[in-house]
């Protein structure tokens, strides 16, 4: 888990690299998925997950539903995270849509430590105050 700082800007970064069991198609032989999460302070709502696969497979989370799978079930559709209810260390994932979605298990405690992370460079509730609304302001004014 790591914390950058980009030069001659406001914007900092939280990086954590794991690995991610994969139990679906094989429920029996889960496979062992490398996966890097980032958090970006100028983009603070979402969390960008990168699964290195044969091909990358790239995810964008929010990180309010990251945290809330941490604590219960929670989401729809697409994405849906809860804490193992026998192993209180894992957290699922189920990821795409039914049938053809990924289940995935992730280490709880090191999701939590690496959100708390991501707190510290933009507090809950403070999302709004950290996003460049520049974009959003040239698209209205062009219209």
């Amino acid at each position: 888990m790591e914390i950058t700082p980009r030069p001659g800007a406001a914007r900092r970064d939280a990086r954590w690299s794991t690995f991610a069991r994969q139990y679906l198609p094989h429920p029996s032989h889960p496979l062992t998925v490398p996966v890097t999460f980032t958090y970006r302070s100028d983009d603070p709502l979402c969390v960008k997950a990168v699964f290195h696969c044969r091909q990358d497979i790239i995810w964008v989370l929010g990180r309010d539903l990251l945290a809330a799978a941490t604590r219960s079930l929670v989401g729809s559709s697409d994405v849906v995270g809860w804490p193992d209810p026998v192993d209180g260390g894992r957290l699922w994932l189920r990821l795409g849509p039914h049938p053809d979605h990924a289940l995935l298990s992730l280490d709880r405690t090191q999701l939590i430590a690496w959100l708390q992370i991501t707190y510290t460079l933009v507090p809950p509730g403070t999302e709004e105050e950290h996003m460049d609304w520049t974009p959003i302001h040239r698209l209205l004014a062009a219209r």
